[in-house]
């Protein structure tokens, strides 16, 4: 998403440990997904490569979209165990923390 002011990217930052957490449980989320996840695999890799590159950042609009990205891989298998539930809770719940520009706990 650009500022409109000076049209540069507005950045969200992950510690390390909220990048690893972030990319671990959304990693076990497209294993569990398999191929029922189809071509959104790929675009939801690709942006978890992003997040754990050196900076641990993302655009402000990939944050948005990963959150997206992580609802429908859980949607895309209807027998969902309590275990990909969690998963999908540590995800978003870092995810929107950081979008909200809430302070860690």
């Amino acid at each position: 998403m650009l500022n409109t002011e000076n049209s540069l990217p507005v950045w969200i930052f992950f510690s390390n440990v909220d990048a690893i957490t972030v990319n671990n449980s959304a990693s076990q989320l497209l294993a569990w997904s398999g191929e029922s996840f189809g071509r959104l695999f790929d675009r939801t890799q690709n942006l978890l490569n992003v997040l754990l590159d050196g900076d641990h950042r993302l655009v402000k609009e990939h944050v948005i979209e990963l959150i997206a990205l992580l609802g429908a891989c859980v949607a895309s298998n209807p027998t969902a165990h309590p275990s990909v539930r969690e998963l999908f809770t540590d995800c978003v719940m870092i995810l929107s923390r950081k979008l909200a520009g809430l302070p860690e706990e």
